[in-house]
């Protein structure tokens, strides 16, 4: 069965809009009035429907059945990822939607090469970037549509992590002492929500990994091999997931 996405502004107890994938519907796939389908709100529901009306600009559906999305893990993971250069934010956004990440906000370091100097280029970077968390979830299944928040300076994101159930910070320098390895540290915890913090290409400066640990931040070891950053979102939700029996 089809599965589209549909906005929840545009859905009630018996009805739905479907805008965003009409034409999509209507000139592709060509389906027709009383077609069953799947559609998912991006805040965890899931609605099994039928095609009342067809139209390339926008097809409405009845509502046959609502349910909380399966697909969706218990464990909330937020991404504080280090702004890199080029489209890597772009690959990492995808991946991390596809991996069960809970939200992601971009975050500004030392060592950041890439800037996002005015708001304009902020909001047109959020909007590009949301658009591909929208077409990830789409396309792995999810429930939920991760969210990519406005970026905000180092200090605010360990904060923010500060106050969740666990906050974590890979750290290379840390990369072969076993007794700080993350799956020790999911092992000896029990937790709920998770903040993780990702350096950009250049890692975190010794000043920020010391201010991290001081604000409560427990630093972590990924192995004994240096990853790209690109690379440790992915590898970081992958062993959370399993650890924590979500994949």
């Amino acid at each position: 069965m089809r599965r589209f996405f549909t906005d929840p502004a545009y859905v009630d107890e018996n009805t739905a809009q479907i805008i965003e994938d009409a034409e999509h519907i209507t000139r592709v796939l060509r389906m027709k009035v009383g077609d069953e389908i799947l559609l998912f709100d991006g805040t965890g529901y899931e609605y099994k429907a039928v095609l009342t009306v067809i139209d390339s600009k926008e097809c409405q559906a009845k509502i046959l059945e609502k349910y909380h999305s399966a697909q969706e893990p218990q464990i909330q993971v937020t991404i504080f990822q280090g702004l890199p250069k080029s489209g890597k934010m772009e690959v990492i956004i995808q991946k991390a939607v596809e991996l069960g990440v809970f939200d992601i906000v971009p975050m500004i370091t030392e060592r950041c090469v890439a800037k996002m100097e005015t708001d304009k280029k902020v909001t047109e970077k959020l909007k590009r970037w949301n658009r591909i968390a929208l077409e990830a979830a789409k396309q792995c299944g999810r429930g939920r549509v991760p969210q990519v928040l406005p970026p905000v300076p180092f200090h605010t994101a360990v904060q923010k992590a500060v106050n969740m159930d666990l906050g974590l910070m890979p750290y290379e320098i840390l990369g072969h002492q076993g007794d700080r390895s993350l799956k020790k540290i999911l092992q000896s915890v029990s937790c709920k929500n998770i903040g993780v913090l990702i350096g950009p290409e250049g890692g975190f400066s010794d000043a920020e990994a010391e201010q991290a640990k001081q604000m409560g931040i427990m630093l972590t070891g990924l192995g004994k091999r240096i990853l790209r950053t690109e690379t440790v979102s992915g590898t970081l939700l992958s062993i959370i997931m399993y650890e924590k029996n979500e994949m």
